[in-house]
Protein backbone atom coordinates (compact mmCIF):
# COMPACT_ATOMS: atom_id res chain seq x y z
CA UNK A 1 0.00 0.00 0.00
CA UNK A 2 0.68 3.32 -0.55
CA UNK A 3 2.53 5.91 2.47
CA UNK A 4 -0.89 8.17 1.68
CA UNK A 5 -2.97 4.92 2.29
CA UNK A 6 -1.18 3.92 5.43
CA UNK A 7 -1.53 7.81 6.67
CA UNK A 8 -5.05 7.63 6.05
CA UNK A 9 -5.48 4.08 8.35
CA UNK A 10 -3.54 5.38 11.03
CA UNK A 11 -5.58 8.49 11.24
CA UNK A 12 -8.55 6.15 11.23
CA UNK A 13 -7.42 4.30 13.52
CA UNK A 14 -6.34 7.38 15.62
CA UNK A 15 -10.01 8.85 15.60
CA UNK A 16 -11.11 5.35 16.15
CA UNK A 17 -9.74 5.54 19.30
CA UNK A 18 -10.48 8.51 20.67
CA UNK A 19 -13.95 8.34 20.00
CA UNK A 20 -14.27 5.50 22.10
CA UNK A 21 -12.03 7.19 24.84
CA UNK A 22 -14.37 10.24 24.15
CA UNK A 23 -18.00 7.83 24.14
CA UNK A 24 -16.34 6.79 28.02
CA UNK A 25 -16.10 10.19 29.30
CA UNK A 26 -19.27 11.51 28.10
CA UNK A 27 -21.16 8.54 29.95
CA UNK A 28 -18.93 9.11 33.06
CA UNK A 29 -19.87 12.77 33.22
CA UNK A 30 -23.54 12.15 32.48
CA UNK A 31 -23.71 9.79 35.28
CA UNK A 32 -22.18 12.15 37.35
CA UNK A 33 -24.24 14.87 36.64
CA UNK A 34 -27.10 12.66 37.20
CA UNK A 35 -26.10 11.41 40.43
CA UNK A 36 -25.24 14.83 41.68
CA UNK A 37 -28.73 16.06 41.17
CA UNK A 38 -30.02 13.07 42.80
CA UNK A 39 -27.69 13.30 45.74
CA UNK A 40 -27.77 16.55 46.51
CA UNK A 41 -31.13 17.02 46.14
CA UNK A 42 -31.40 14.18 48.32
CA UNK A 43 -29.51 16.01 51.03
CA UNK A 44 -30.83 19.19 50.27
CA UNK A 45 -34.32 18.32 51.27
CA UNK A 46 -33.34 15.98 54.78
CA UNK A 47 -31.57 19.11 55.52
CA UNK A 48 -33.93 21.29 55.44
CA UNK A 49 -36.53 19.10 57.04
CA UNK A 50 -34.80 18.89 59.80
CA UNK A 51 -34.43 22.59 59.79
CA UNK A 52 -30.61 22.73 59.34
CA UNK A 53 -31.38 25.79 57.00
CA UNK A 54 -27.92 27.21 56.38
CA UNK A 55 -26.70 23.27 55.71
CA UNK A 56 -29.83 23.17 53.22
CA UNK A 57 -28.77 26.12 51.42
CA UNK A 58 -25.35 25.74 51.31
CA UNK A 59 -25.23 21.61 49.95
CA UNK A 60 -27.82 22.68 46.79
CA UNK A 61 -25.95 25.86 45.90
CA UNK A 62 -23.04 23.63 45.80
CA UNK A 63 -24.65 21.20 44.26
CA UNK A 64 -25.65 23.52 41.53
CA UNK A 65 -22.35 24.30 40.66
CA UNK A 66 -21.46 21.55 40.19
CA UNK A 67 -24.51 20.07 37.97
CA UNK A 68 -23.49 23.67 35.64
CA UNK A 69 -19.88 22.75 35.62
CA UNK A 70 -20.55 19.26 34.77
CA UNK A 71 -23.37 20.08 32.24
CA UNK A 72 -20.46 22.60 30.79
CA UNK A 73 -18.20 19.54 30.80
CA UNK A 74 -20.74 17.50 28.98
CA UNK A 75 -21.42 20.08 26.13
CA UNK A 76 -17.69 20.87 25.96
CA UNK A 77 -17.48 16.52 25.11
CA UNK A 78 -20.07 15.93 22.99
CA UNK A 79 -18.53 19.29 21.01
CA UNK A 80 -15.03 17.53 20.58
CA UNK A 81 -16.81 13.93 19.65
CA UNK A 82 -18.37 15.62 16.74
CA UNK A 83 -14.92 16.72 15.29
CA UNK A 84 -13.68 13.43 16.21
CA UNK A 85 -16.64 11.83 14.00
CA UNK A 86 -15.99 14.32 11.27
CA UNK A 87 -12.52 13.42 11.09
CA UNK A 88 -12.95 9.91 11.03
CA UNK A 89 -15.73 9.95 8.24
CA UNK A 90 -13.41 12.08 6.67
CA UNK A 91 -10.37 9.51 6.43
CA UNK A 92 -12.86 6.80 5.87
CA UNK A 93 -13.72 8.58 2.77
CA UNK A 94 -10.07 8.86 1.66
CA UNK A 95 -9.69 5.50 2.37
CA UNK A 96 -12.35 4.94 0.15
CA UNK A 97 -11.20 6.91 -2.74
CA UNK A 98 -8.04 5.25 -2.59
CA UNK A 99 -9.53 1.40 -2.61
CA UNK A 100 -11.82 3.04 -5.90
CA UNK A 101 -15.46 3.01 -4.18
CA UNK A 102 -15.59 7.40 -4.57
CA UNK A 103 -18.47 6.44 -6.79
CA UNK A 104 -20.48 5.53 -3.76
CA UNK A 105 -20.06 9.31 -2.70
CA UNK A 106 -23.12 10.97 -2.22
CA UNK A 107 -22.42 14.25 -3.41
CA UNK A 108 -21.92 13.74 -7.32
CA UNK A 109 -22.77 17.52 -7.73
CA UNK A 110 -26.09 16.44 -10.52
CA UNK A 111 -27.89 19.60 -9.91
CA UNK A 112 -24.84 21.24 -11.70
CA UNK A 113 -25.05 19.59 -14.81
CA UNK A 114 -26.06 21.84 -17.85
CA UNK A 115 -26.44 19.65 -21.51
CA UNK A 116 -25.52 23.23 -22.89
CA UNK A 117 -21.90 23.97 -21.25
CA UNK A 118 -19.44 23.26 -23.92
CA UNK A 119 -17.82 20.54 -22.62
CA UNK A 120 -18.66 19.44 -18.41
CA UNK A 121 -21.52 16.76 -19.64
CA UNK A 122 -19.40 14.50 -22.26
CA UNK A 123 -16.47 14.90 -20.19
CA UNK A 124 -18.31 13.52 -16.79
CA UNK A 125 -17.42 16.51 -15.04
CA UNK A 126 -20.92 16.52 -12.86
CA UNK A 127 -23.26 13.55 -11.71
CA UNK A 128 -22.82 9.98 -11.37
CA UNK A 129 -19.20 8.26 -11.67
CA UNK A 130 -17.94 12.49 -12.13
CA UNK A 131 -14.83 14.05 -12.05
CA UNK A 132 -16.96 16.29 -9.27
CA UNK A 133 -17.91 13.52 -7.04
CA UNK A 134 -14.10 12.20 -6.85
CA UNK A 135 -12.62 15.15 -5.82
CA UNK A 136 -15.47 17.51 -3.92
CA UNK A 137 -14.53 17.61 -0.51
CA UNK A 138 -16.39 21.01 -0.05
CA UNK A 139 -19.57 21.30 2.53
CA UNK A 140 -20.60 24.44 2.30
CA UNK A 141 -23.06 26.37 -0.13
CA UNK A 142 -20.04 28.87 -1.47
CA UNK A 143 -17.52 26.02 -1.32
CA UNK A 144 -19.52 23.49 -3.76
CA UNK A 145 -20.32 26.50 -6.04
CA UNK A 146 -16.97 27.98 -6.24
CA UNK A 147 -15.49 24.15 -7.51
CA UNK A 148 -17.98 24.08 -9.87
CA UNK A 149 -17.38 27.45 -11.02
CA UNK A 150 -13.48 26.33 -11.28
CA UNK A 151 -14.59 23.15 -13.46
CA UNK A 152 -16.58 24.79 -15.73
CA UNK A 153 -14.85 28.10 -16.08
CA UNK A 154 -11.01 27.37 -15.77
CA UNK A 155 -7.91 29.60 -15.48
CA UNK A 156 -7.29 31.78 -18.77
CA UNK A 157 -3.54 32.45 -17.96
CA UNK A 158 -0.22 30.53 -17.60
CA UNK A 159 0.38 32.96 -14.48
CA UNK A 160 -3.02 31.97 -12.90
CA UNK A 161 -2.39 28.47 -13.68
CA UNK A 162 1.14 28.75 -12.06
CA UNK A 163 -0.13 30.48 -9.23
CA UNK A 164 -2.53 28.22 -8.38
CA UNK A 165 -0.38 25.11 -9.20
CA UNK A 166 1.70 26.12 -6.31
CA UNK A 167 -1.27 27.13 -4.11
CA UNK A 168 -2.63 23.36 -4.23
CA UNK A 169 0.76 22.42 -3.83
CA UNK A 170 1.50 24.09 -0.60
CA UNK A 171 -2.20 23.15 0.40
CA UNK A 172 -1.71 19.45 -0.62
CA UNK A 173 1.55 19.34 1.77
CA UNK A 174 -0.43 20.39 4.65
CA UNK A 175 -3.34 17.50 5.15
CA UNK A 176 -3.82 18.04 9.51
CA UNK A 177 -4.92 21.85 7.89
CA UNK A 178 -6.91 20.99 4.84
CA UNK A 179 -8.62 18.21 7.21
CA UNK A 180 -9.33 19.80 10.06
CA UNK A 181 -10.53 22.84 7.63
CA UNK A 182 -12.87 19.93 6.52
CA UNK A 183 -14.28 18.83 9.35
CA UNK A 184 -15.27 22.45 10.87
CA UNK A 185 -17.39 22.52 7.18
CA UNK A 186 -19.12 18.95 8.13
CA UNK A 187 -20.20 20.09 11.59
CA UNK A 188 -22.53 23.19 9.88
CA UNK A 189 -25.76 21.94 9.99
CA UNK A 190 -27.23 23.87 6.91
CA UNK A 191 -24.57 23.39 4.47
CA UNK A 192 -26.79 23.08 1.69
CA UNK A 193 -28.26 26.81 2.16
CA UNK A 194 -27.48 29.03 -0.18
CA UNK A 195 -26.42 32.36 1.86
CA UNK A 196 -27.20 35.00 -0.91
CA UNK A 197 -30.40 35.84 1.91
CA UNK A 198 -27.52 36.72 4.13
CA UNK A 199 -26.03 38.78 1.57
CA UNK A 200 -29.06 40.18 0.60
CA UNK A 201 -29.78 41.43 4.03
CA UNK A 202 -26.19 42.57 4.72
CA UNK A 203 -25.92 45.03 2.20
CA UNK A 204 -29.65 46.30 3.08
CA UNK A 205 -30.35 49.55 4.94
CA UNK A 206 -32.93 50.13 7.59
CA UNK A 207 -32.16 54.37 8.11
CA UNK A 208 -34.80 54.00 11.17
CA UNK A 209 -32.81 51.84 13.30
CA UNK A 210 -29.80 54.14 12.72
CA UNK A 211 -31.41 57.65 13.89
CA UNK A 212 -29.84 59.18 17.07
CA UNK A 213 -33.05 59.94 18.53
CA UNK A 214 -34.08 56.40 18.41
CA UNK A 215 -31.25 55.05 19.72
CA UNK A 216 -31.56 57.63 22.03
CA UNK A 217 -35.02 56.96 23.02
CA UNK A 218 -34.74 53.04 23.16
CA UNK A 219 -31.85 53.44 25.55
CA UNK A 220 -32.80 55.90 27.82
CA UNK A 221 -36.44 54.62 28.37
CA UNK A 222 -35.11 51.26 30.22
CA UNK A 223 -33.49 53.14 32.07
CA UNK A 224 -35.55 55.12 33.35
CA UNK A 225 -37.84 51.98 33.59
CA UNK A 226 -35.76 50.19 35.88
CA UNK A 227 -35.10 53.25 38.05
CA UNK A 228 -38.71 53.75 38.37
CA UNK A 229 -39.01 50.44 39.38
CA UNK A 230 -36.50 50.58 41.61
CA UNK A 231 -37.87 53.15 43.81
CA UNK A 232 -41.21 52.07 43.52
CA UNK A 233 -40.25 49.64 45.24
CA UNK A 234 -37.37 50.54 47.87
CA UNK A 235 -39.24 53.54 48.48
CA UNK A 236 -42.26 55.76 48.56
CA UNK A 237 -41.14 57.89 46.35
CA UNK A 238 -42.53 56.67 43.21
CA UNK A 239 -46.54 55.66 42.76
CA UNK A 240 -46.29 51.97 41.02
CA UNK A 241 -48.73 53.65 38.41
CA UNK A 242 -45.72 55.25 36.64
CA UNK A 243 -43.62 52.36 35.78
CA UNK A 244 -46.42 50.37 34.85
CA UNK A 245 -47.27 53.48 32.81
CA UNK A 246 -43.99 53.30 31.19
CA UNK A 247 -43.96 49.64 30.23
CA UNK A 248 -46.82 49.85 28.46
CA UNK A 249 -45.35 52.75 27.06
CA UNK A 250 -42.06 50.32 25.86
CA UNK A 251 -44.96 47.62 24.88
CA UNK A 252 -46.76 50.06 22.95
CA UNK A 253 -43.71 50.97 20.69
CA UNK A 254 -42.44 47.23 20.61
CA UNK A 255 -45.72 47.10 18.57
CA UNK A 256 -44.73 49.31 16.40
CA UNK A 257 -42.92 47.36 13.05
CA UNK A 258 -42.67 44.44 15.44
CA UNK A 259 -44.04 41.84 12.42
CA UNK A 260 -40.65 43.57 10.42
CA UNK A 261 -38.18 42.68 12.96
CA UNK A 262 -39.83 39.55 13.41
CA UNK A 263 -39.49 38.73 9.79
CA UNK A 264 -35.90 39.69 9.83
CA UNK A 265 -34.62 37.90 12.67
CA UNK A 266 -36.51 34.82 11.63
CA UNK A 267 -34.85 35.12 8.23
CA UNK A 268 -31.36 35.14 9.33
CA UNK A 269 -31.52 33.59 12.57
CA UNK A 270 -31.40 30.64 10.60
CA UNK A 271 -28.09 30.84 9.87
CA UNK A 272 -26.75 31.32 13.11
CA UNK A 273 -25.25 27.80 13.74
CA UNK A 274 -23.35 28.45 10.02
CA UNK A 275 -22.04 32.17 11.52
CA UNK A 276 -20.46 29.75 14.63
CA UNK A 277 -18.69 27.39 11.76
CA UNK A 278 -17.82 30.56 9.28
CA UNK A 279 -16.36 32.31 11.96
CA UNK A 280 -14.13 29.08 12.80
CA UNK A 281 -12.93 28.55 9.21
CA UNK A 282 -12.01 31.99 8.83
CA UNK A 283 -9.75 31.95 12.16
CA UNK A 284 -7.95 28.86 10.68
CA UNK A 285 -7.47 30.52 7.54
CA UNK A 286 -6.21 33.87 9.33
CA UNK A 287 -4.10 31.81 11.68
CA UNK A 288 -2.50 30.23 9.33
CA UNK A 289 0.56 31.70 7.67
CA UNK A 290 0.91 30.69 3.92
CA UNK A 291 3.68 30.66 2.04
CA UNK A 292 2.04 31.11 -1.93
CA UNK A 293 1.29 34.57 -3.03
CA UNK A 294 -2.69 33.05 -4.25
CA UNK A 295 -3.20 31.99 -0.59
CA UNK A 296 -1.88 35.08 0.89
CA UNK A 297 -4.00 37.08 -1.46
CA UNK A 298 -6.55 35.46 -0.48
CA UNK A 299 -6.02 35.71 3.19
CA UNK A 300 -5.81 39.61 2.79
CA UNK A 301 -9.16 39.71 1.30
CA UNK A 302 -10.28 38.98 5.14
CA UNK A 303 -8.07 42.20 6.59
CA UNK A 304 -10.77 44.83 7.97
CA UNK A 305 -7.45 46.97 9.30
CA UNK A 306 -4.34 46.91 10.67
CA UNK A 307 -5.41 44.96 13.56
CA UNK A 308 -8.83 43.65 12.40
CA UNK A 309 -9.40 40.63 10.44
CA UNK A 310 -13.13 39.00 9.02
CA UNK A 311 -12.87 36.88 11.54
CA UNK A 312 -13.30 39.07 14.38
CA UNK A 313 -15.99 40.89 12.30
CA UNK A 314 -18.24 37.63 11.96
CA UNK A 315 -17.69 37.50 15.69
CA UNK A 316 -19.38 40.60 16.77
CA UNK A 317 -22.25 38.75 14.35
CA UNK A 318 -22.47 35.83 16.41
CA UNK A 319 -22.40 37.59 19.30
CA UNK A 320 -25.42 39.75 18.12
CA UNK A 321 -27.24 36.37 16.98
CA UNK A 322 -26.92 35.13 20.26
CA UNK A 323 -28.44 37.89 21.85
CA UNK A 324 -31.71 37.21 19.78
CA UNK A 325 -31.71 33.21 20.39
CA UNK A 326 -33.76 33.02 23.24
CA UNK A 327 -36.85 34.57 21.56
CA UNK A 328 -39.07 31.73 22.04
CA UNK A 329 -38.39 31.20 26.12
CA UNK A 330 -41.14 32.33 28.16
CA UNK A 331 -39.74 34.86 30.17
CA UNK A 332 -38.27 36.42 26.85
CA UNK A 333 -41.53 38.77 26.54
CA UNK A 334 -40.90 40.37 30.16
CA UNK A 335 -37.28 40.72 29.34
CA UNK A 336 -38.39 42.12 25.84
CA UNK A 337 -40.74 44.82 27.30
CA UNK A 338 -38.55 46.10 29.88
CA UNK A 339 -35.52 46.41 27.92
CA UNK A 340 -36.49 46.77 24.38
CA UNK A 341 -34.24 44.36 23.67
CA UNK A 342 -35.99 43.83 20.32
CA UNK A 343 -34.56 47.10 19.09
CA UNK A 344 -31.37 46.88 21.25
CA UNK A 345 -30.55 44.27 18.75
CA UNK A 346 -31.90 45.75 15.30
CA UNK A 347 -29.48 48.97 16.64
CA UNK A 348 -26.36 46.54 16.96
CA UNK A 349 -28.04 44.83 13.43
CA UNK A 350 -27.65 47.54 11.47
CA UNK A 351 -24.18 49.23 12.96
CA UNK A 352 -22.74 45.59 12.02
CA UNK A 353 -23.68 45.64 8.72
CA UNK A 354 -23.31 49.14 7.90
CA UNK A 355 -19.59 48.75 8.85
CA UNK A 356 -18.80 45.14 8.02
CA UNK A 357 -22.19 44.01 6.00
CA UNK A 358 -20.87 45.22 2.13
CA UNK A 359 -17.65 42.80 3.21
CA UNK A 360 -19.71 39.84 3.92
CA UNK A 361 -19.80 38.09 0.83
CA UNK A 362 -16.04 38.56 -0.03
CA UNK A 363 -15.08 36.72 3.25
CA UNK A 364 -17.72 34.05 2.65
CA UNK A 365 -16.24 33.67 -0.98
CA UNK A 366 -12.85 33.32 0.33
CA UNK A 367 -13.87 30.06 2.54
CA UNK A 368 -15.58 28.83 -0.62
CA UNK A 369 -12.63 29.55 -2.62
CA UNK A 370 -10.24 27.21 0.14
CA UNK A 371 -12.83 24.63 0.57
CA UNK A 372 -12.67 24.37 -3.56
CA UNK A 373 -8.94 24.58 -3.36
CA UNK A 374 -8.63 22.05 -0.29
CA UNK A 375 -10.64 19.50 -3.15
CA UNK A 376 -7.95 19.72 -5.71
CA UNK A 377 -5.27 19.15 -3.80
CA UNK A 378 -6.46 15.85 -2.54
CA UNK A 379 -5.25 14.79 -6.14
CA UNK A 380 -1.96 15.71 -5.53
CA UNK A 381 -1.55 14.67 -1.71
CA UNK A 382 -3.71 10.94 -3.14
CA UNK A 383 -1.38 10.80 -6.42
CA UNK A 384 2.18 11.65 -5.95
CA UNK A 385 2.92 9.87 -9.15
CA UNK A 386 1.01 12.71 -11.75
CA UNK A 387 2.77 15.27 -13.22
CA UNK A 388 2.03 19.17 -12.95
CA UNK A 389 1.26 20.00 -16.41
CA UNK A 390 3.78 22.63 -18.50
CA UNK A 391 1.59 25.37 -19.43
CA UNK A 392 3.08 26.71 -23.28
CA UNK A 393 2.86 27.62 -26.12
CA UNK A 394 5.13 25.65 -28.16
CA UNK A 395 4.67 24.41 -31.74
CA UNK A 396 2.84 21.66 -30.50
CA UNK A 397 -0.67 22.05 -28.84
CA UNK A 398 -0.78 18.68 -26.39
CA UNK A 399 1.78 16.66 -25.44
CA UNK A 400 1.73 13.74 -23.02
CA UNK A 401 3.27 10.59 -22.16
CA UNK A 402 1.21 7.72 -20.38
CA UNK A 403 -1.84 9.75 -20.59
CA UNK A 404 -4.55 8.09 -18.66
CA UNK A 405 -8.05 8.82 -17.78
CA UNK A 406 -7.77 9.87 -13.99
CA UNK A 407 -11.05 8.39 -12.73
CA UNK A 408 -10.62 4.79 -14.11
CA UNK A 409 -7.96 3.49 -11.68
CA UNK A 410 -7.15 0.01 -12.35
CA UNK A 411 -8.66 0.13 -15.70
CA UNK A 412 -6.50 2.82 -16.73
CA UNK A 413 -4.52 2.23 -19.39
CA UNK A 414 -2.06 4.84 -20.70
CA UNK A 415 -0.96 6.33 -24.00
CA UNK A 416 1.53 8.63 -25.52
CA UNK A 417 -0.21 11.11 -28.07
CA UNK A 418 1.12 14.20 -29.71
CA UNK A 419 -0.78 16.88 -31.38
CA UNK A 420 1.31 19.52 -33.09
CA UNK A 421 0.16 22.95 -34.85
CA UNK A 422 1.31 20.45 -38.50
CA UNK A 423 -0.96 17.47 -37.57
CA UNK A 424 -3.24 19.49 -35.50
CA UNK A 425 -6.80 17.00 -36.24
CA UNK A 426 -6.85 13.74 -35.34
CA UNK A 427 -8.85 10.87 -36.78
CA UNK A 428 -9.36 8.14 -34.48
CA UNK A 429 -10.68 5.05 -35.65
CA UNK A 430 -11.34 1.24 -34.27
CA UNK A 431 -14.19 -0.97 -33.89
CA UNK A 432 -17.07 -0.82 -31.23
CA UNK A 433 -15.73 -0.61 -27.78
CA UNK A 434 -12.05 0.12 -28.80
CA UNK A 435 -11.84 3.12 -26.79
CA UNK A 436 -12.35 5.40 -29.03
CA UNK A 437 -14.54 7.30 -27.27
CA UNK A 438 -12.89 7.25 -23.36
CA UNK A 439 -9.51 8.12 -25.41
CA UNK A 440 -11.54 11.64 -26.33
CA UNK A 441 -12.57 12.32 -22.83
CA UNK A 442 -9.14 11.15 -21.31
CA UNK A 443 -7.71 14.10 -23.61
CA UNK A 444 -10.70 16.44 -22.26
CA UNK A 445 -10.37 15.59 -18.44
CA UNK A 446 -6.76 16.25 -18.02
CA UNK A 447 -7.12 19.82 -20.08
CA UNK A 448 -9.43 20.96 -18.01
CA UNK A 449 -6.97 19.36 -14.73
CA UNK A 450 -4.30 21.45 -16.19
CA UNK A 451 -6.51 24.57 -16.89
CA UNK A 452 -7.71 24.44 -12.72
CA UNK A 453 -3.63 24.24 -11.35
CA UNK A 454 -4.26 20.41 -10.47
CA UNK A 455 -1.71 17.55 -11.58
CA UNK A 456 -2.48 15.16 -14.41
CA UNK A 457 -2.44 11.86 -14.47
CA UNK A 458 0.62 11.60 -16.79
CA UNK A 459 4.09 11.29 -16.78
CA UNK A 460 4.83 14.09 -18.43
CA UNK A 461 1.83 16.96 -19.85
CA UNK A 462 2.44 19.86 -22.09
CA UNK A 463 -0.10 21.68 -23.65
CA UNK A 464 -1.41 24.87 -24.65
CA UNK A 465 -4.23 26.88 -23.04
CA UNK A 466 -7.09 26.60 -25.65
CA UNK A 467 -10.73 26.91 -24.76
CA UNK A 468 -12.40 23.40 -24.95
CA UNK A 469 -15.69 22.26 -26.94
CA UNK A 470 -16.99 18.54 -26.95
CA UNK A 471 -19.88 16.98 -29.19
CA UNK A 472 -20.33 13.72 -28.10
CA UNK A 473 -23.60 12.76 -25.94
CA UNK A 474 -26.42 14.28 -27.99
CA UNK A 475 -30.32 13.02 -27.28
CA UNK A 476 -33.19 13.70 -27.92
CA UNK A 477 -35.41 16.65 -26.32
CA UNK A 478 -38.64 16.34 -26.45
CA UNK A 479 -39.64 19.00 -24.14
CA UNK A 480 -38.35 21.15 -27.02
CA UNK A 481 -39.26 19.16 -29.16
CA UNK A 482 -35.56 18.44 -30.55
CA UNK A 483 -34.29 15.38 -32.29
CA UNK A 484 -30.42 14.19 -31.40
CA UNK A 485 -29.28 14.77 -34.94
CA UNK A 486 -30.81 18.51 -34.72
CA UNK A 487 -29.18 18.62 -31.38
CA UNK A 488 -25.95 17.73 -32.74
CA UNK A 489 -26.57 20.24 -35.42
CA UNK A 490 -26.75 23.37 -33.10
CA UNK A 491 -23.58 22.11 -30.77
CA UNK A 492 -21.77 21.75 -34.09
CA UNK A 493 -22.44 25.43 -34.96
CA UNK A 494 -21.71 26.68 -31.46
CA UNK A 495 -18.43 25.33 -32.25
CA UNK A 496 -18.18 26.58 -35.45
CA UNK A 497 -19.28 30.05 -34.45
CA UNK A 498 -16.94 30.23 -31.86
CA UNK A 499 -13.83 28.95 -34.26
CA UNK A 500 -14.99 32.19 -36.75
CA UNK A 501 -14.36 34.92 -33.74
CA UNK A 502 -10.74 33.52 -33.90
CA UNK A 503 -10.68 32.03 -30.42
CA UNK A 504 -8.40 28.98 -29.89
CA UNK A 505 -10.64 26.59 -29.71
CA UNK A 506 -9.98 22.28 -28.99
CA UNK A 507 -12.74 20.43 -30.09
CA UNK A 508 -13.16 16.37 -29.03
CA UNK A 509 -16.07 15.21 -31.67
CA UNK A 510 -17.89 11.86 -31.23
CA UNK A 511 -19.11 10.12 -34.57
CA UNK A 512 -20.16 13.44 -36.60
CA UNK A 513 -23.89 13.45 -38.05
CA UNK A 514 -24.33 10.40 -36.97
CA UNK A 515 -28.14 10.82 -37.12
CA UNK A 516 -28.37 10.92 -40.58
CA UNK A 517 -27.55 8.51 -44.40
CA UNK A 518 -24.39 7.55 -44.73
CA UNK A 519 -23.79 9.87 -47.74
CA UNK A 520 -24.70 13.15 -46.12
CA UNK A 521 -22.61 12.00 -43.14
CA UNK A 522 -19.75 11.63 -45.62
CA UNK A 523 -20.23 15.07 -46.96
CA UNK A 524 -20.95 17.17 -44.19
CA UNK A 525 -17.66 15.33 -41.88
CA UNK A 526 -15.33 16.17 -44.70
CA UNK A 527 -16.93 19.78 -45.46
CA UNK A 528 -16.14 20.41 -41.38
CA UNK A 529 -13.29 19.23 -40.96
CA UNK A 530 -11.89 21.31 -43.92
CA UNK A 531 -13.48 24.65 -42.71
CA UNK A 532 -12.34 23.64 -38.73
CA UNK A 533 -8.73 23.23 -39.88
CA UNK A 534 -8.55 26.00 -42.35
CA UNK A 535 -9.60 28.44 -39.70
CA UNK A 536 -7.14 27.28 -36.98
CA UNK A 537 -8.90 24.82 -34.29
CA UNK A 538 -7.36 21.55 -33.45
CA UNK A 539 -8.41 18.88 -31.80
CA UNK A 540 -9.83 14.97 -32.50
CA UNK A 541 -12.83 13.34 -33.86
CA UNK A 542 -13.80 9.37 -33.78
CA UNK A 543 -15.24 7.88 -36.59
CA UNK A 544 -15.99 4.39 -38.10
CA UNK A 545 -16.54 5.73 -41.60
CA UNK A 546 -12.80 5.11 -43.02
CA UNK A 547 -13.26 6.91 -46.02
CA UNK A 548 -12.76 9.76 -43.92
CA UNK A 549 -9.32 8.64 -43.42
CA UNK A 550 -8.39 9.54 -47.25
CA UNK A 551 -8.46 13.33 -45.85
CA UNK A 552 -4.96 12.76 -44.47
CA UNK A 553 -3.85 12.32 -47.62
CA UNK A 554 -5.33 15.29 -49.25
CA UNK A 555 -5.18 17.88 -46.19
CA UNK A 556 -2.13 18.35 -44.53
CA UNK A 557 -3.70 19.25 -40.37
CA UNK A 558 -5.15 15.44 -40.46
CA UNK A 559 -3.32 12.74 -39.38
CA UNK A 560 -4.93 8.91 -38.84
CA UNK A 561 -4.49 7.25 -35.47
CA UNK A 562 -6.25 3.99 -34.34
CA UNK A 563 -7.46 1.32 -31.57
CA UNK A 564 -7.61 -2.12 -32.33
CA UNK A 565 -9.42 -5.23 -31.03
CA UNK A 566 -7.87 -9.19 -31.41
CA UNK A 567 -9.30 -12.72 -30.41
CA UNK A 568 -8.48 -15.02 -27.82
CA UNK A 569 -10.83 -18.03 -27.92
CA UNK A 570 -13.35 -16.69 -29.96
CA UNK A 571 -13.45 -13.98 -27.59
CA UNK A 572 -13.44 -10.27 -28.41
CA UNK A 573 -10.27 -8.66 -26.58
CA UNK A 574 -9.16 -5.20 -26.46
CA UNK A 575 -5.65 -3.34 -25.40
CA UNK A 576 -6.88 -0.05 -25.63
CA UNK A 577 -3.53 1.34 -27.33
CA UNK A 578 -3.87 3.95 -29.26
CA UNK A 579 -1.50 3.39 -32.84
CA UNK A 580 -0.68 5.42 -35.88
CA UNK A 581 -2.88 4.90 -38.99
CA UNK A 582 -6.12 3.60 -40.22
CA UNK A 583 -8.16 0.66 -38.15
CA UNK A 584 -7.94 -2.40 -40.18
CA UNK A 585 -9.93 -4.47 -38.32
CA UNK A 586 -14.06 -4.33 -36.95
CA UNK A 587 -16.10 -6.28 -34.99
CA UNK A 588 -19.79 -5.52 -35.92
CA UNK A 589 -20.28 -8.73 -37.12
CA UNK A 590 -19.16 -10.64 -34.47
CA UNK A 591 -21.30 -8.75 -32.02
CA UNK A 592 -24.42 -9.50 -34.14
CA UNK A 593 -23.99 -13.01 -34.00
CA UNK A 594 -23.58 -13.08 -29.96
CA UNK A 595 -27.45 -10.78 -30.32
CA UNK A 596 -28.36 -14.28 -31.97
CA UNK A 597 -28.80 -12.79 -35.42
CA UNK A 598 -27.87 -15.63 -37.74
CA UNK A 599 -26.14 -14.35 -40.81
CA UNK A 600 -26.01 -16.31 -44.24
Amino acid sequence: MSSEYNDYVNKLKTYKDLLKEQNKSITVIAYLRFFTLIIGLSVTFYTFSIKSYYISIGVFIFQLLIFIYLVIEHDKAINKRKYSIALKDINEKAIKKQNEQWNSFQDDGSEFKNEEHSYSNDLDIFGKNSLFQWINSSKTFMGRQNLKDRLTNPLKTPLDIEKAQQALQELAMDLEWRQLFEAEGMIISNEGINPEELYEWSKDRNELYTKTWLILLVRLLPCITLILITLAYFTSLVNFKLPCFMLFVQLVILFIGAKKRSAIFNSIYKYKNSINIYFRLLSLIIEKDFKSDYLKQLKNNLVISKDEYAAAAIKKLSNIYDKISDRNNAFFIIFNILLLWDYQCMIQFEKWRIKSGKDLKKWFDVIGEFEALNSISNIIYDNPEWVMPSISDKDYIIKAEALGHPLLGEKMVCNNITIDNKKNILLITGSNMSGKSTFLRTIGINLILSYIGAPVCAKKFECSLMQIFTCMRTSDNLENNISSFYAEILRIKMIVEEVQENKKIFFLLDELFKGTNSIDRHDGAIALIKQLGDEGACGLISTHDLELCDLQYKYSKIKNYHFKEYYLNNELKFDYKIREGVSTTRNAIHLIKLAGIRLK
